[in-house]
């Protein structure tokens, strides 16, 4: 029983992690940025990036650079989905981790 129960709970966190196709972006590009963020993140890092549910980091005390942000973003890492197939666009994944330093602290 506790085996199913586990099995299932991990596909409800394997749905939840998943997007849908890339939606239509407006704005500068922090706008762009902290939108994706909200579509993508949210749920996870929080709103202020310190949630930490599922095991995601805690972005306000993040050290990582924003080529290393990234890097995570597009090939996951740990508990952390890649992006690389959901978002698209080069633009971006930089718009995203430039919101995601905004959140240090």
């Amino acid at each position: 029983m506790v085996l199913k129960s586990l099995f299932f709970l991990t596909i409800l966190f394997c749905v939840g992690c998943t997007d849908s196709p890339q939606e239509i972006l407006s704005g500068t590009p922090a706008e762009k940025g902290e939108q994706l963020y909200q579509t993508h993140c949210v749920r996870c890092h929080g709103s202020d990036g310190n949630k930490g549910a599922s095991g995601a980091k805690q972005l306000q005390k993040s050290t990582l650079s924003k080529a290393q942000i990234i890097d995570i973003i597009k090939n996951g890492k740990g508990v952390m989905p890649a992006y690389k197939n959901t978002i698209k666009g080069d633009s971006s994944f930089i718009w995203l981790a430039e919101y995601v330093l905004t959140l240090k602290k």
